[in-house]
């Protein structure tokens, strides 16, 4: 027999069969490995979560503690239910690490804002980041952000909230929890 005439034992998920130009290969690893890190994050926020048990959990056994010694209360589950809801409803604008638009600053122009601890969320209380989430945002009376009521429930819409806090360094955390406090916050530092 000869060899032309053999099927080919090529797997259909092999992908070096699969032409791809520059821009398409550069766009499909690019996927890729946005995949692996959300992988990353989930696990690693499993890991932290089932590693780092908060001691006073007997009245709320699915509160876990953050790592370092933040105080921020997490549950694994909440965290992992705002992931997903926040790439179903939030991340076409606000990126899918939550970087926000890059024109996010500009004045002229109407681009969503970081939530991953680099913008000026945590200057939001809890209430007031709920009431944007579900009513949406408007600047000069024009809509820039959807709102979310009917879409999500008030607990969905907390772990959203979740999701993109255990994003934020903890000095932004500690910052926010000082301001929903009442307390005036710390200056962050300035980098040399």
């Amino acid at each position: 027999m000869h060899r032309e005439s053999l099927p080919s034992r090529r797997l259909e998920n092999n992908f070096s069969v699969i032409p791809l130009g520059g821009y398409h290969r550069r766009m499909y690893y690019e996927q890729i490995i946005r995949v692996w890190s959300w992988s990353g994050i989930l696990l690693l926020a499993a890991i932290v979560a089932g590693c780092d048990r908060k001691a006073s959990t007997e009245s709320h056994p699915e509160a876990l503690q953050a790592p370092l010694g933040s105080d921020r209360p997490l549950s694994v589950e909440s965290v992992m239910q705002g992931a997903r809801l926040y790439q179903e409803n939030c991340a076409q604008c606000h990126g899918p690490e939550a970087q926000g638009h890059p024109d996010w600053q500009n004045p002229d122009f109407a681009a969503a804002p970081p939530l991953n601890g680099t913008g000026n969320e945590w200057k939001r209380t809890k209430a007031e980041l709920m009431l944007i989430i579900k009513n949406g945002a408007k600047r000069n009376n024009e809509p820039v952000m959807p709102g979310l009521n009917g879409k999500l429930s008030d607990q969905e819409v907390e772990s959203v909230i979740a999701w993109f806090q255990a994003l934020w360094p903890l000095d932004v955390y500690d910052r926010w929890r000082k301001v929903n406090a009442g307390a005036p916050p710390d200056k962050p530092e300035k980098k040399s």
